[in-house]
């Protein structure tokens, strides 16, 4: 419920498989400008119609499992529809504060062409999920836990954060 979300928390966020249907409407506008449109080639050798078919992950196996384990959550908030921005949606005096992120090659392709179409960085990170699809809040104590959990279910998990003090 994030009631017990409290200074001090780690943000752990859970790679995505790409694109979740939040930025659906951008691609397929975006695909629409190319001569190719939705089969236009990737880097990697598919189609940008391929990617953006890649089935959204979902994350319910490792919620079950990490609840299973008694791993005390704080906070879970998926990583669309705001990206980025929806870790603070918190109304407490927190600051949530960002240190790292998923390595390039672990971005999506489709990401990393929108991208390169002229998508802006903060685009890719309030529509897309830019390679996180959710966010999980927990004590210091339980991140080596929860990613050795994530692990072993078939996630992978990447520290990326904190819960401090103020606005």
């Amino acid at each position: 419920t994030g009631e017990n979300l409290q200074v001090g928390d780690c943000i752990i966020g859970v790679r995505s498989t790409g694109l979740h249907s939040n930025g659906s409407t951008l691609v397929i506008r975006r695909s629409q400008q190319l001569p190719d449109q939705l089969l236009t080639k990737l880097p990697n050798g598919n189609t940008l119609g391929e990617e953006a078919l890649i089935p959204t992950r979902s994350y319910v196996a490792l919620i079950e499992a990490l609840l299973e384990a008694e791993v005390e959550i704080h906070a879970i908030v998926p990583g669309t529809g705001g990206g980025l921005r929806k870790i603070a949606s918190d109304k407490r005096p927190f600051t949530y504060r960002i240190h790292s992120w998923i390595a390039r090659d672990d971005i999506p392709p489709l990401f990393l062409f929108m991208r390169e179409l002229g998508v802006t960085l903060e685009d890719c990170l309030k529509t897309f999920n830019w390679g996180i699809g959710e966010y999980l809040f927990v004590r210091p104590r339980e991140v080596a836990r929860v990613i050795e959990i994530g692990t072993r279910v078939g996630y992978e998990l990447v520290e990326v954060g904190r819960v401090e003090e103020g606005e």
